[in-house]
């Protein structure tokens, strides 16, 4: 029982005083299910206040805010309406300011649901009903429900339907009735294909292939997709607002949604909540749309459980198809980064190859393993010659690597220095052992998930990073302007909000190849170059970076960076390292 009453479900059992009988229907019908039914299915109750307060939002983003003559509104997935009753409050308080003639009749002929299940659209349309007797014609409440039982609400009804919007576009299509698609807004289903309970069957991933071709990865959430289906249906000056899991933001599977839905619409503002939800993950919200000819520069993120608060603004430049983690770092209070003037010199995968081993390169390392007996040079230990030493993330620190000094586990036991035969890894032929021979160069070796970039040099090529660290080899620039470059707080900043769409900002840096590789270079050359001077002596693996050189490298790459006010990333850099 106690899980059924989690979230915004519960609060039917107690409502607040004066709650609206519509605004309780859908959180009883939640109760009613069973728990493996609703979280197979995505089942999970939005709040009145919050549908309310996106569709407000959604609303006051679009040019000329008002919905327009023969529009409808569609939820392409509306459970028990709370985003279509949500709508019909917006229509009639906006049809109130104006001054105009309306009916609740008439604002419901232009809302369309659909659904999958049927028993759920019988409980939307009794709350739209409800709405329309206990809100909408409230002036004369007992004479108006008088009327609707003696003949009827009205003649004018919402359309709901029942069907898979993703997979029968045509059926939708018939319910919408070639009207134009003022607003898309709604709540999809969270189905999460990493979950055997909640992953497709071969026929609807085949189905959901055919419709939407390559923007269907293996583990694409299914809220994603209604997200792009709704690109498809509004108009040309229409608005989309569905709320999404975080994941959304910044997985790889969602990339080709990502880029496919700002090709179409562009990304006009953004909620992002703050936990709490019902269905045990963190969301958000994209508005989408609502632009006339000009483009805007930054994207307003509100939070609140009514949309009520201001959280920041997100240069559209920080948002990509790789990932819009930027939203999600300005709800936490990760500082922008502002450049007014100014032009990075490029990506650092241009200039770095950056790579790491798999599963089977790390059993492969395994096999080879031996203890070294260590011998010391200028008193810190050295890798014996004939011998490469084996590296986890669990060594690597900011500009220095503790092989030899400090233990690691590998395979499962402890392991004070251990290191490969060169001799053995030379005659071994397998493509394994391969990608650890191409790590015998000069290189960066990068730990896999820290509070901030870690990163130590191995100027001789006498390491190999084990899953999962990264190795980086530069191609165009020297060792030390590669080790600067992720040393500096302005590169953590990045991949922290980056992250943040994935969950991993608040717990610490995740890298990936392909994370490392999309940050960007400095603006400024002269800095730069004076840090990578700094750490030009210090590259040898285990050579150590003095705490006063490393914190005026820090300064040196936020002078290179370029950006406006590097005072709120100084500050923040400061808090994550104390």
């Amino acid at each position: 029982m106690t899980d059924h009453l989690a979230g915004g479900a519960a609060a039917a059992l107690d409502p607040p005083p004066g709650a609206a009988i519509c605004d309780l229907l859908g959180p009883l019908y939640e109760l009613m299910l069973a728990d493996a039914v609703r979280r197979s299915a995505g089942v999970h109750f939005t709040s009145p206040a919050l549908a309310s307060g996106l569709v407000n939002f959604a609303a006051s983003i679009r040019v000329g805010e008002r919905f327009r003559t023969g529009e409808v509104v569609l939820d392409p997935a509306c459970g028990a309406g709370a985003f279509l009753v949500a709508t019909a409050r917006h229509l009639w308080a906006e049809a109130g300011t104006d001054g105009r003639s309306t009916s609740a009749g008439g604002i419901l002929s232009r809302l369309v649901g659909a659904d999958l299940d049927p028993d759920v659209l019988v409980v939307a349309s009794a709350a739209l009903a409800r709405w329309a007797l206990d809100e909408a014609d409230a002036p004369g409440h007992d004479e108006a429900v008088g009327r609707a039982r003696a003949s009827g609400l009205s003649s004018d009804e919402p359309t709901l339907v029942c069907c898979d919007a993703l997979t029968q576009p045509d059926v939708l299509a018939r319910a919408i009735g070639g009207a134009p698609v003022g607003w898309v807004v709604g709540n999809p289903p969270f189905l999460a294909q990493l979950r055997a309970g909640t992953r497709h069957d071969a026929r609807r991933r085949s189905s959901l292939t055919e419709r939407f071709g390559a923007e269907v990865g293996a583990y694409t959430d299914t809220a994603a997709l209604f997200l792009l289906a709704a690109t498809e249906l509004v108009a040309d000056t229409g608005v989309v607002c569905l709320i999404q899991p975080r994941s959304v933001l910044a997985a790889r599977d969602a990339a080709g949604v990502r880029q496919t839905v700002t090709k179409r619409m562009p990304l006009a503002a953004a909620w992002v909540g703050d936990g709490g939800f019902g269905a045990a993950v963190e969301v958000w919200a994209p508005v989408l749309g609502g632009f006339a000819a000009a483009p805007v520069g930054e994207v307003p993120v509100r939070g609140g459980s009514t949309v009520e608060m201001e959280l920041g603004m997100v240069p559209v430049g920080a948002l990509s198809s790789e990932s819009w983690g930027a939203l999600v770092a300005a709800a936490e209070g990760l500082p922008a980064v502002r450049r007014t003037s100014g032009t990075p010199l490029g990506r650092l995968g241009e200039v770095v190859r950056f790579s790491a081993g798999f599963r089977d390169e790390y059993y492969a390392m395994l096999e080879l393993a031996q203890e070294a007996t260590l011998t010391e040079r200028e008193g810190r230990p050295e890798v014996p010659a004939g011998f490469a030493a084996l590296v986890s993330s669990g060594l690597i620190d900011p500009g220095v690597c503790r092989w030899g000094g400090k233990s690691m586990r590998f395979g499962k036991r402890r392991w004070e220095s251990p290191v490969v035969d060169l001799g053995a890894l030379a005659a071994d032929d397998a493509p394994t052992t391969a990608w650890a021979k191409r790590q015998l160069v000069p290189k960066v070796l990068v730990a896999s998930q820290t509070r901030v970039i870690e990163a130590a040099p191995d100027g001789q090529g006498r390491a190999i990073g084990l899953t999962p660290v990264i190795a980086g080899v530069p191609k165009g620039i020297t060792l030390g302007h590669l080790l600067a470059v992720l040393c500096s707080p302005v590169s953590t900043l990045s991949l922290v909000s980056a992250m943040a769409g994935s969950g991993m900002g608040r717990a610490g840096v995740r890298v990936s190849t392909r994370a490392l590789g999309d940050l960007d270079l400095p603006v400024h050359q002269g800095p730069w170059d004076e840090a990578a001077g700094l750490l030009a002596g210090r590259c040898d693996l285990g050579d150590g970076i003095e705490s006063a050189t490393l914190t005026w490298v820090h300064e040196l790459m936020v002078a290179a960076s370029g950006i406006d006010d590097p005072s709120p990333v100084r500050g923040w850099f400061a808090d994550l390292v104390r």
